[in-house]
This record gives structure tokens, sequence and C-alpha cells, in this order.
């Protein structure tokens, strides 16, 4: 029996890349909230051992009664869970004693642990009608740390190496040694055959020779692969083809540029279609992962994506997922902002791993390339500039320098005071500094161990026969790093792009946010802070506010002159196009069109809240152009 709107759970979850956060509402209207770790382990301490087989726990980790019966400690199995008395009974004897800390998992995604927190419904259970939706780092995640699914790249012959030369920019313009990017796919085919950039076929495509290349690649196990043919926006006819190949072949994976971007350039294409096939494996299976937990057949299970919309999970494409977390907070911050009668705001969401920083005037800021991993992505996303400041970056001391990340202690180990062994961190730093109330924080907390990492770093800086500052100054000096790193951030999104941030105001969240937004606030002379009451898990409420939207886009290489007649149908058949995957209900959001003048490659984006004239799109570009360059 299929039950109604009102009688299911609402369930909004953010996985970051240390903490996972929850937002529920359930069918009587109670909210309920969790924030676990993204490693779907749940911590706690031991206080009391009660026997060889029962032990109290610190707190109850947000699981009612009964929850974590089935879960696992190690090699035992919970048999039991009372709540109200933080006892959990185990299958058999454990070797913990107290204060010690003691690990819980049933082996799921964090997502589906939150669930269950959540709704209060245990392993041997069905999850309640729910209707869910998931904001994740997991490609992000992937693409950092290169842990997608190799394969094979196709390119049109003579541009095989595109991913290794790529602009011949160089990232340190003067170091003597040069760290470039790897390309995704080291295994590389050229494509025997020709489309001419107005879209004529100037070299038949050779199948017969490709089929022969695929087949040893089969042989050797590949089953991955990435389409992009020159000048396949203006005749995607051979890339079509030889997707039609690889099919026949057995590839299971195929990404196709044209499929993905109709954009120009050659070499964005490429990596866009070389990333999406190599987290497409990771991807699908975190999705099928959760629609199997689900069990799907009640309610709906939607995703956030990069440009802050609500996407069903067939159309969940791993491009459109890599700053699906950030957008998720973005899109909680604009409402809060509504909410307080403040339309210009500056979004600053520090978490565990990094700090993502936006700017907006009352609409989702979007942008339609991004870098994420060194990596060139070609898709609509939510403007944010994300430094690897978090509450996890890493201090150490380095080449004679004290320095804060770019790596981060993640969920596990995290923290050095989260009691795993990991190191000196900005979390630890504030909790040496006296800013944490470890009372109110939900896993255990080892000052000590932090101390003990805390001297360690100063024992390094001895080592190089360093004048130690006393301890707080030494703090705060780690502490400003950090801060300088956000507030730069900042700026790129506001002083950059012509906009005054002492005209904004700072809506601070995230598990870091509010701990350090007065100090950034005061380095970019921000006179208004908001912080939301929920700001720990701003981004799960995000999803919540976020609707289904449609973007709709089309590249014209013409100058406005020609495109002038024809301009009013072009943009009514976008607004049919946008509007067809969407409800009898929607309407028209917004248009924005990105101009250049003839001979530059720098685009300005104009943007009207309805259909207009050519000419007021250009009285824009000439106003904004005045303002950028003078």
């Amino acid at each position: 029996m299929t039950t109604s709107a009102s009688e299911r759970w609402l369930i909004r979850v953010d996985t970051g890349g240390t903490f996972t956060d929850g937002w529920a509402r359930s069918p009587d209207g109670e909210v309920r909230q969790c924030k676990v770790l993204s490693s779907g382990v749940l911590r706690a301490q031991v206080e009391e051992v009660l026997s060889g087989n029962a032990l109290r726990l610190s707190g109850a980790m947000g699981a009612e009664s009964g929850v974590l019966v089935e879960f696992r400690v190690g090699e035992r199995k919970v048999v039991s869970w009372d709540a109200a008395k933080c006892e959990l009974g185990l299958d058999g004897p454990v070797d913990l004693e107290m204060g010690e800390t003691v690990e819980l998992t049933a082996g799921e995604e964090a997502p589906v642990l939150a669930w269950r927190i959540l709704t209060g419904t245990a392993l041997a259970e069905e999850f309640p009608p729910m209707e869910v939706r998931v904001a994740t780092t997991r490609a992000t995640n992937a693409l950092l740390e290169r842990k997608g699914q190799v394969g094979v790249l196709l390119v049109t012959e003579g541009f095989e190496d595109i991913l290794v030369v790529r602009d011949q920019r160089r990232p340190e313009l003067f170091a003597l040694g040069q760290k470039l990017p790897e390309p995704l796919f080291e295994q590389v085919i050229g494509v025997k055959g020709r489309i001419a950039f107005d879209g004529a076929e100037v070299e038949e495509l050779d199948l017969a020779a490709l089929r022969e290349e695929l087949l040893s690649c089969r042989s050797d196990g590949e089953t991955v692969a990435a389409v992009t043919l020159l000048n396949a926006f203006a005749n995607s006819d051979h890339e079509k083809r030889v997707g039609e190949l690889l099919e026949e072949l057995g590839f299971e994976t195929c990404s196709l540029s044209h499929e993905l971007s109709e954009a120009l350039h050659f070499l964005s294409r490429t990596e866009t279609t070389a990333v999406n096939a190599y987290l497409s494996r990771i991807m699908g299976s975190f999705v099928e992962g959760l629609q199997y937990a689900k069990n799907a057949g009640e309610g709906e299970l939607s995703f956030m994506t990069s440009a802050g919309f609500l996407a069903p999970p067939e159309e969940c494409l791993p491009i459109a997922s890599l700053l699906s977390g950030p957008a998720g907070g973005v899109v909680g911050a604009l409402a809060a902002g509504r909410t307080a009668g403040m339309s210009k705001v500056l979004t600053f969401d520090m978490g565990g791993t990094s700090t993502d920083v936006a700017r907006s005037e009352g609409v989702i800021p979007f942008r339609y390339e991004q870098e994420v991993g060194g990596v060139r992505v070609m898709s609509p996303s939510v403007k944010v500039e994300t430094v690897a400041a978090g509450g996890g970056s890493i201090c150490r001391w380095e080449l004679g320098a004290l320095c804060v990340g770019p790596e981060s202690a993640g969920s596990n180990p995290g923290p050095a005071c989260y009691g795993q062994g990991g190191p000196l961190t900005i979390t630890d730093v504030n909790l040496l500094l006296g800013l944490m109330e470890v009372e109110k924080i939900g896993i255990p907390i080892f000052i000590e161990e932090a101390r003990k990492r805390f001297e360690e770093l100063k024992c390094a800086m001895r080592e190089d026969k360093v004048d130690l500052p006393d301890d707080r100054d030494l703090l705060e000096g780690l502490r400003e790093i950090a801060v300088e790193k956000m507030a730069d951030a900042i700026r790129s999104v506001s002083l950059r792009d012509g906009a005054d941030p002492e005209e904004y105001a700072l809506v601070a969240f995230g598990g870091a946010g509010p701990q350090h937004a007065c100090a950034v606030a005061e380095k970019l002379g921000v006179s208004e802070i908001l912080i939301p009451g929920e700001a720990g898990i701003l981004s799960a409420w995000g999803l919540h506010c976020a609707v289904r939207e449609s973007i709709a886009t089309r590249q014209f290489l013409e100058k406005a002159s020609v495109l002038a007649p024809r301009w009013m149908d072009l943009l009514r058949g976008l607004e049919k196009e946008s509007l067809s995957g969407l409800s009898s209900e929607g309407s028209l959001a917004r248009v924005m069109c990105e101009l250049r003048l003839i001979g530059q490659d720098s685009v300005i984006e104009i943007e009207k809240d309805e259909l207009v004239e050519l000419n007021e799109m250009l009285k824009g570009f000439s106003e904004r152009y005045r303002k950028l360059y003078g």
C-alpha cells in the first residue's frame, strides 16, 4: 500500500569529509537531528565495565533503545542497547577498560547510519516510508584521492597526449620542478576520423581499425571508456557511432562528451568526460547502496547537484555531484539570510576538512567550469571557493615555518583530541585555547592527547633552534594562519569580483564556522554576522529548502548583430526545454548569458529575471564591463 506524503519521514543528510549531518521531520511533526562520523562508525567512551559482556558508555550517541542491536564491536555483536542507561550488551567478552574508546559499526554507508538514528530503525527492521534527500562528497573525495575506476580514453587521432600537455600552464610559475596533475586515464586510443568546426565530415570514421584496438583493451580487462572527439559539439555522429561500438564490445561504462557538454573547449570537454567515466562506478555503487538500504518502493530518494538543485538517482551524474555538499550549505545559508531580512550575504561554511565560501545577492551564484583535484569540469555549479582550512587541518612545523593544511586528519583518525592517534589540528588548537565546551561535543574528547601533539610541534621547532613564544601566542599563531586562509577565500569571491565585503553580512555555519566567524569578519571589515540556530547541520537543512530545477544551456558563436533577429525565439526554445523535465507548475526563474568582446576569451555573465531583448543584455554587459575594468 502506498503512503501519502504526510505519512512519510522527511530525511535530509549531508555527508562531508569528516562528519555526516542529518535533519529529519517525523510524520507527526517532530524534528530530529544527528551528526555522525563519515566513516560510518559510532564512537563513545567506556564509563564502566558492568561485566565481561556489558558496558556503560559515556552517551547514547543519539541512538534510541534497541537501534544498535546487531551492530558490531570488533568481533562481537551487540545483543542489547538501553539508551536511557547507556548500557550495551554483547554476545561475548571484549577487552576494553574504563576510559577506553569503543567503536560500533553496521558496515553501512554513513547516510544510512544517519537514517537509522533519526528514525530509530534497527538493523533487523525495515525503514519507515521516507522522502530522502542526500548531499555527498563521495565523488569529490574519490577524485581528490584518485580512487576511481581507471579505463581507456578515446580522442581524435593526433590529440592522444591532451591530458598530459593540457594548456601548458605552469602551476607554480617560478618553481624549477613543476608538479603536474596526473592524467586520470593513461591508456589512450587515437580515433581516425575528423569533424570540422562547422560540423562537416572531413575524414571518415575508421571503425574497423578502432574495433581491433578496443578488442585488445577488452582482452586486458578494460570495461570503462571516455570518448571525446574534436568538434563533437557541432556534429556528434562520430561519437555516437563509437559509443555504439563500445556497447557492442561489452564496455560497461561509457561517457560521451556531447552528452555532457556542448561547449567549444576541447580540453575542458575531454577532462570532463574522463572525470565522469572515472567516477561512474563509485557514484553508481553509492547510489544503488542507498536505494537498496532505503527500500526505495516507499517515498522518494533525491540527490543534491552541484548547482543546488535536486535530481532523481538516474540523473545523478558524477560530474554533477562534485560540489553537492557545498551547494546544500549555500542554499541553507540563503534561506537563513532571507528569514533574517538579509539579501546580500557571504556564506562561510567551515567543516572538518575544508572551508567553502560564496557571495550572493539573494539567488544562487553559478559558474559553469570549476577545477577539482587539478581537473577542470564543465558542469553548472554553485560558485564557491574552497580552501583546505577546516577543523581537521593538520598543524605542523615544516621547512622552517608553521603550516596549517592542506592535509586533513579526516574522520579517521581525526584530530588528536579524538583519541585515535591523530595529529595536531585546528580543532586541537581551539580546544587548547579554551574555545570549546567539551561537555557539549557528541564524541569523546581527550585534551591530554592534544597537549602531547602540541609538545611534539614545539620539539620540532626547538630542533631547528627556534626561540619559542609562549604557548598561547603559538596557538594563536596557528589559528591566525587558518583564519587568513579563509578570509582570503572570501576576498576571492568579493573584492576580486568588484564587490566590497563590508556591504555584506557573514552567514557562518558548519561545525567550526561560528567559532571563527568574528576573527574572519574582523579581517574583512564585515560588521554583521548571522549564525543560524542549527549552524552545525545547516547543509542538511539546506537540502530541505532545495527544489527541483533544470538548466538548459546553448552555445552561440555568433556576433550580436547576426543573433539579434532570432534571439527571442532561441530564448523561448531554451525556456521550453528547461521546463519540459519539471512539473506543470514550473516557471522561469532567471536567464543568464555569458558575453564577450570579439577577439577576447574572458566572458562576463549578465543575469535577468525574465526573457529580454538582446540589446538589454548588451546594455548590462557594457555596465558590468566598465565596473570591472574601467
